[in-house]
């Protein structure tokens, strides 16, 4: 087993206090990736940490510390050993792609059309198709910070029929809700169901682009999740069973 010296937590405090260069020594000193690398149960990746990342990973490591750590919080972002968690380890494995996909990621949420109530549901419906376990765990929090209603949360999560939410969610929420999952059971979207949500969305071609983007950027993240199988954190309830 790995020794407790380095606990998740001197790090995370780390990365609280003095920034990413800290948080970056800190993790040098809790890996050494041949032990890491035959831990029984060991993940599909290996951690990606300083130092044993290059020049290109390293830039990702401090850019993704720096700018999720406020976002998801310290649970989500660190596991227990101190490693990224969710998609952002496989994203530093490959920082050439992977550094595309956390600006296009970051994107959708800094300068998407769609206000955040919105596109959270539609974030929360890929999660739902793909069963991402990861994936639901870190959006059901931010939807609901967001202004998603808490009474649609279970509803969503159980791929409801839209009908089901229509008490429930504003219209634009529930226009949205109803082509993201039409989209996810079915690969097509229907003229009617885009002409609904399109005058739902106030006829706006932009916002159009901008939900079509955010499904297929998280389409994107929830197979990182699923390939490499990562976890939720130690303890919490798995939002979907086991398969």
């Amino acid at each position: 087993m790995l020794r407790r010296a380095c606990r998740k937590s001197t790090l995370v405090r780390c990365g609280l206090t003095c920034g990413t260069a800290c948080a970056l020594s800190v993790a040098s000193r809790c890996f050494t990736r041949r032990t890491l690398d035959t831990l029984p149960g060991a993940p599909r990746l290996p951690p990606f940490v300083p130092p044993h990342l290059d020049a290109a990973q390293e830039a990702l490591y401090s850019d993704i510390v720096d700018t999720r750590l406020h976002i998801i919080g310290r649970e989500a972002l660190f596991d227990e050993a101190g490693a990224l968690r969710g998609p952002w380890n496989p994203e530093v494995a490959s920082p050439a792609l992977g550094r595309h996909l956390e600006r296009f990621a970051t994107a959708v949420r800094s300068e998407n059309s769609l206000e955040a109530r919105v596109y959270e549901v539609a974030i929360l419906v890929v999660g739902v198709h793909w069963r991402a376990q990861f994936e639901w765990y870190a959006h059901e929090k931010i939807a609901r910070d967001a202004g998603v209603p808490e009474a649609a949360l279970p509803l969503i999560k159980a791929a409801a029929p839209a009908d089901e939410l229509a008490r429930v969610l504003r219209p634009d929420e529930l226009a949205v809700y109803k082509l993201s999952l039409e989209l996810m059971e079915t690969k097509r979207v229907s003229a009617a169901t885009y002409a609904e949500t399109k005058a739902a969305l106030g006829n706006d071609d932009r916002k159009m682009a901008d939900l079509s983007l955010t499904l297929g950027c998280y389409g994107a993240v929830s197979t990182l999740l699923n390939m490499f199988e990562v976890p939720v954190p130690t303890g919490e309830p798995l939002p979907f069973p086991a398969q």
